[in-house]
């Protein structure tokens, strides 16, 4: 490519830049985190099972689509790599092929009950909380079709440079939700069913209009976006890039998933500390993830325009943005942290637990922001195994063995001191790797 050509489609890697991209992917986050909170609320209104069983039983739903999930958001760096080269027939190609990729949503929601229950079974937390979990996820189930399709069709937006129609279909998500939950679970009597019903109805609704809008958007430009079956070269860049980041999510989310069942085993009332903590530590995640997306995205597209001087200078500073806005809420963890929780629930024993694991949490507000970012930097560069290495070290070595190790001795605030452990190893790791330049020559 030409240098003429190059400066045209080469982002310039400002801060306003990576803001007006990661912008409206904040507010898509808060939407999804307000979802998260909702049902939170709502359950809380019920009791500390609920409230415990449903934030168990949604991360156990993310465990089960998650290789699928993650792999297919690698849509958008594929995308803004050809973008980025000038090439719009590639652009159409890959859309088409990760639409294609979106269809496993079919048989694995067939399948999904019954590896549910493997999941239940081989984790094991209370009864109690197992009985409204499986009525939860039993029920929740049946999106996974219309959200893995969507999936592909929001991450090709993120790569085109559009998060603002992904926003407006998170809100609306938002609003469907809890308009629908507040129906359901107390307008009908329906409890945790109806809250689960409500996802449902909300989240297919958003995942097929966002099929139907990057039609509409892109289409007049790209041509048509139609599922289609990748070649084997691109079987083998999706094998090289994509599959160890889908990997990489269900392996951090999984681990995760066992991090709460372990703190499960301590009671209802410690799962719903945690839950509640969590809930609250999701804030954090709204302009971390959307920095490292638009971090990604930004990054890929200016490989793509062969400048790897300004893909470096967007993953700092994206790294840098995130910092910032994460150590703002870990000073809020250790000034407000019973206010914060109180929220929520007011039991005396939820208030004193949930005051704990904040502190612990406020501790790696900044580490969890660098390795966030950095770690969408990697992805974007297409550096996806080296993130899939440190996840399976630090997520289970780390986190996951050393919960099971001092939750026994040292309670919930012993098992979040391990995950504190393995943020922080990842963001180091990260660092070292970014700082070293070996992305660069990663291969989609």
């Amino acid at each position: 490519m030409s240098a003429a050509a190059s400066s045209t489609t080469a982002p310039q890697g400002t801060t306003r830049e990576l803001l007006t991209l990661a912008g409206p992917l904040m507010l898509s986050n808060l939407a999804y985190t307000v979802v998260g909170l909702t049902d939170t609320l709502l359950m809380g209104r019920l009791g500390v099972v609920e409230v415990g069983a449903v934030g168990f039983a949604h991360m156990c739903l993310l465990t089960l689509v998650l290789l699928f999930r993650g792999s297919l958001n690698t849509a958008a760096t594929f995308v803004a790599r050809s973008l980025g080269a000038g090439d719009e027939a590639g652009v159409r190609r890959w859309a088409s092929v990760f639409l294609g990729c979106g269809l496993v949503g079919v048989p694995l929601a067939l399948v999904g009950p019954w590896l549910l229950d493997a999941l239940f079974a081989l984790l094991r937390p209370d009864p109690s909380i197992t009985a409204v979990a499986r009525a939860y996820v039993g029920i929740r189930v049946w999106e996974v079709p219309a959200l893995l399709l969507g999936s592909a069709a929001l991450a090709v937006m993120v790569g085109l440079g559009n998060t603002r129609t992904p926003m407006r279909l998170a809100w609306l998500v938002m609003v469907v939700n809890a308009a629908l939950a507040v129906l359901f679970v107390f307008g009908l009597g329906w409890g945790v069913a109806g809250a689960a019903w409500a996802s449902v109805i909300a989240v297919t609704l958003q995942n097929g209009l966002a099929l139907w809008l990057l039609g509409r958007l892109h289409g007049p430009r790209f041509g048509r976006f139609w599922p289609a079956r990748p070649t084997r070269t691109e079987l083998g860049s999706l094998g090289r890039v994509s599959l160890p980041a889908g990997l990489t999510e269900l392996a951090e989310v999984s681990a995760f998933t066992v991090f709460q069942g372990v703190i499960s085993r301590l009671g209802p009332t410690e799962l719903a500390a945690s839950q509640i903590a969590n809930q609250l530590a999701s804030l954090g995640f709204l302009p971390a993830f959307a920095l490292s997306s638009a971090t990604g995205s930004l990054l890929s597209r200016a490989l793509g325009a062969g400048r790897a001087d300004i893909a470096a200078r967007i993953g700092w500073r994206g790294t840098g943005l995130a910092a910032a806005f994460m150590g703002v809420l870990g000073v809020l963890f250790l000034t407000l942290p019973e206010t914060l929780i109180g929220l929520f629930n007011r039991s005396p024993e939820v208030l004193a637990l949930g005051a704990g694991v904040l502190a612990v949490m406020a501790a790696y507000q900044i580490l969890d922001g660098v390795a966030i970012v950095l770690g969408g930097a990697l992805g974007g560069a297409g550096d996806t195994r080296f993130r899939l290495i440190v996840t399976l070290v630090g997520a289970w070595l780390v986190m996951v063995l050393g919960a099971t190790l001092l939750a026994p001795r040292y309670g919930v605030a012993g098992a979040w001191a391990a995950a504190l452990v393995f943020i922080a190893f990842a963001a180091v790791a990260y660092a070292v790797r970014f700082a070293s330049g070996r992305w660069v020559r990663a291969r989609l």
